[in-house]
């Protein structure tokens, strides 16, 4: 009832049929308006050209007979009659050397008439001499005017070279106002036409159309209180008629329709409340596994990530303490070479200019094997330096590798990472008995120092390295010693710059690959392929959120199976 009732509501409802009509006939009126006053416009300077050519012509027709005469005061008359014409400036005739002979301003004739409209000289000359009607535009005292110039007959002047003219100079400014009166009176004419046409169509649409449904809009409104809606009598037998009838069936029906919209609005309201109690249960729920899930990767991460740094202490430690015996021994080693290498030299001295010892040397020297013992002294201390060499080596790659519990950025050399990772992972990597050698490629780029967590950065290269190790020596125990001779397992390590802004550390192996089916679940917490008890799955997550979260890069994994897997990572230079 409501949305009838503002349907019908007399809201300026004759205002928006009048305002529409007269719009329509305005927008026509004032379209042909516009179009006759574009055409006037355009159509002016040909009826000027036309009416200044007019006025020459029948000057030239007037005055033919009185030059032939040479009556002078008629000829003059003349020109004066045709002068007093609507928009005539001025009329004059001009012999062939340019003397006025007859000009509208009488006290200005016999004198040369370029002298006295200089800008006219150059028209009056070309149509004295080509015998060709010549239009001009000019300006005379700030008036746009024009200039018609006729050449009369040569005969007239008795010469055949130039001939006389007629002139008439018009005023366009004049024309064009009495144009513009026109365009006024017939706009006004239009206006009157308008406005007794919407006058008019008031009256009939007030009578026809707007109080049948003013009627019919009360009788919508007397329904609303009452219920019951009261068919008004005035309304005419037409389209309303129809429609006030369709009203009061519609009324009849409304009721029991509102009474239904509602319950059915009810039945929704009810269905709505159900599923938002459903849905906030179900969200709780969601919220309340995804916390679990949460807690259990912090717990895994938290621990994992405290064994880390124990066993950064721990190494630290063992380093240090290892790292001062292997110094000592290392440093007096060039000591113990330098006194043996004097001792031998002594002995060889000796034999040299003692060849025959006393029994008693000689003895001892075959007993002592002084020839094995001169031979094989130097390479003993070669051997021991070599090996203290390698403990050192080992040490540094230990120190390296334990500064897990740095907690600022720091430039480092990630070469350096990378080779204590290799020289720690150096037992898996040499050839055993029971698994061949794995090859190690380094393809390293000019990497400028990386501000970076050492510690965190190299622990994503031993969980990566580590894994392809895994993978390598699985396949190598699927595999005969021919096949492995063929294609030997290798790790490629390739390092570059991108951008000029990051570097970009890339780890492949020629294994076996990783399943299309798990390649997107590999850096998910707890998702492991490896034996109960041998990986947490936590590796490869926390390796991401080291390169992701703390360091603001990349890491993806690019893998073809039985070609091999690539891991991808990418982090700034600087933070």
């Amino acid at each position: 009832m409501e949305i009838m009732t503002k349907f019908l509501h007399p809201h300026s409802l004759s205002q928006r049929l009048l305002v529409s009509v007269g719009l329509s006939i305005t927008t026509v009126g004032l379209a042909t308006l516009g179009l006759n006053y574009r055409l006037m416009q355009s159509d002016l300077q040909t009826q000027v050209h036309n009416r200044a050519q007019s006025i020459t012509q029948s000057l030239e027709f007037s005055t033919e007979g009185l030059l032939e005469l040479e009556n002078k005061s008629i000829l003059r008359r003349v020109v004066q009659n045709f002068a007093t014409m609507p928009g005539v400036l001025e009329i004059a005739i001009v012999d062939p050397s340019g003397m006025a002979i007859a000009r509208s301003p009488q006290n200005a004739t016999n004198q040369p008439y370029n002298s006295i409209y200089p800008q006219l000289a150059q028209a009056i000359d070309q149509a004295a001499t080509t015998s060709v009607e010549v239009s001009y535009d000019i300006v005379l005292d700030g008036k746009p005017a024009i200039a018609q110039i006729l050449p009369f007959s040569s005969t007239l002047f008795g010469t055949s070279q130039r001939r006389g003219v007629a002139i008439a100079l018009l005023d366009l400014n004049q024309m064009k106002q009495a144009a513009d009166r026109t365009f006024i009176t017939s706009t006004l004419l239009l206006l009157v036409g308008i406005i007794t046409i919407l006058l008019i169509m008031g009256i009939l649409l007030q009578k026809n159309v707007l109080q049948p449904l003013r009627d019919l809009n009360e009788a919508v409104s007397q329904s609303k209180k009452t219920g019951i809606f009261p068919m008004p009598k005035t309304i005419p037998a037409n389209e309303i008629l129809f429609l006030a009838s369709t009203f009061e069936e519609v009324f009849r029906q409304l009721e029991i329709h509102e009474q239904l919209t509602a319950e059915i609005a009810q039945r929704k309201q009810i269905e709505v409340t159900l599923r938002d109690s459903e849905a906030r249960e179900r969200d709780k729920s969601q919220q309340l596994e995804q916390a679990i899930e949460n807690l259990k990767r912090t717990q895994s991460q938290l621990i994992q990530t405290e064994k880390i740094s124990s066993l950064g202490q721990l190494v630290a430690g063992v380093a240090h303490e290892i790292n001062n015996p292997v110094g000592f021994i290392h440093g007096n080693l060039i000591h113990v070479q330098y006194y043996a290498d004097s001792l031998l030299n002594l002995v060889h001295l000796y034999q040299k200019h003692y060849p025959n010892p006393i029994g008693e040397i000689e003895e001892e020297a075959e007993n002592i094997e002084l020839d094995f013992l001169q031979d094989d002294l130097p390479k003993i201390l070669s051997s021991m330096r070599i090996g203290t060499d390698r403990i050192r080596q080992i040490v540094l790659s230990l120190r390296n590798f334990s500064r897990m519990d740095e907690s600022e950025f720091k430039a480092v050399d990630i070469h350096e990472g990378i080779d204590s990772t290799l020289l720690i992972l150096q037992h898996r990597l040499k050839a055993r008995p029971e698994h061949p050698e794995i090859k190690v490629i380094r393809d390293y780029g000019d990497l400028p120092l990386v501000e970076c967590y050492a510690g965190l950065l190299n622990q994503v290269f031993m969980n990566i390295l580590a894994n392809a190790i895994d993978a390598l020596e699985e396949i190598n125990t699927q595999r005969v010693a021919c096949s492995i001779e063929r294609h030997p397992c290798c790790i490629t390590i390739c390092t570059s710059v991108v951008d000029s802004q990051w570097v970009k550390i890339a780890i492949v192996d020629n294994g076996n690959g990783i399943p299309e089916s798990i390649q997107t679940q590999i850096f998910n917490p707890f998702f492991t392929t490896k034996p109960v008890g041998k990986g947490t799955g936590m590796g490869m997550a926390i390796s991401y959120q080291i390169i992701t979260e703390k360091h603001g890069g990349t890491l993806r994994c690019f893998s073809t199976p039985e070609k091999g897997t690539e891991f991808e990572i990418c982090i700034p230079v600087q933070h």
